[in-house]
């Protein structure tokens, strides 16, 4: 007489370890978009202080959905914090190219003199003048050299050596008068890549497989 076995399955059992296992899969991968997507920042801004002076770096921010718990399908986000300026500045540090003015005239960089920009746009040369009470000289330079917007009867004044106009006693007597240089008027700007983006992204989404496989490894 044969033998004769009987097994039974547990459903319901088999069910739970099912979601378990897709739960442990889900979280695995959540997970890695989350840190990565975090790390990514962090290199991106690492990359940008090293080669951009000044608080650029600092636009950087990302998300990550969700930003708790676990997700089919987690999404990872970089982004630039501020508005056209910020954006216009990152594409002048990473994107060759060429900035001229809109209409042809001279694109005017102001020196030190000039005093501050302002945080949301340059400083021109018709807000200098409106904000100091004095006219700009142009002085014309034949060749590759920058053309100018001087100052006349200028003085220097503070420990930034921010140019004003003379005191008018002083000038009437050209006491202390200077000229100073406000602005260089150049045709264009050339301006080529400090960093690129795109190498750093691209390594990134190596780290993200390998930080995957290595949580889908440990799972238990």
């Amino acid at each position: 007489m044969g033998f004769v076995g009987q097994f039974s399955v547990d459903l319901e059992k088999l069910r739970t370890e099912r979601d378990r296992s897709a739960r442990a899969v889900l979280g695995a991968g959540t997970g890695a978009i989350r840190d990565q997507t975090k790390a990514l920042e962090r290199r991106l801004e690492q990359a940008t202080q090293a080669a951009v002076p000044g608080r650029l770096w600092r636009a950087w921010n990302s998300k990550a959905y969700p930003a708790t718990g676990i997700a089919r399908e987690p999404v990872g986000t970089l982004f630039l914090k501020g508005r056209d300026r910020t954006q216009g500045a990152l594409a002048f540090f990473t994107i060759p190219g060429r900035i001229r003015g809109k209409t042809g005239q001279y694109l005017a960089i102001p020196t030190a003199a000039a005093g501050s920009r302002g945080r949301l746009r340059d400083l021109t040369p018709g807000e200098w003048e409106r904000r100091n009470g004095a006219r700009l000289r142009f002085v014309y330079r034949p060749g590759h050299r920058a053309s100018l917007l001087v100052l006349d009867e200028g003085v220097l004044r503070g420990k930034k050596q921010i140019a004003g106009l003379n005191t008018e006693k002083r000038r009437a007597t050209g006491r202390g008068n200077t000229t100073i240089v406000i602005f260089f008027l150049v045709p264009f700007v050339d301006h080529a890549n400090r960093f690129s983006i795109e190498p750093i992204v691209n390594a990134s989404e190596g780290e993200l497989s390998q930080d995957f496989f290595a949580r889908i490894r440990n799972l238990r």
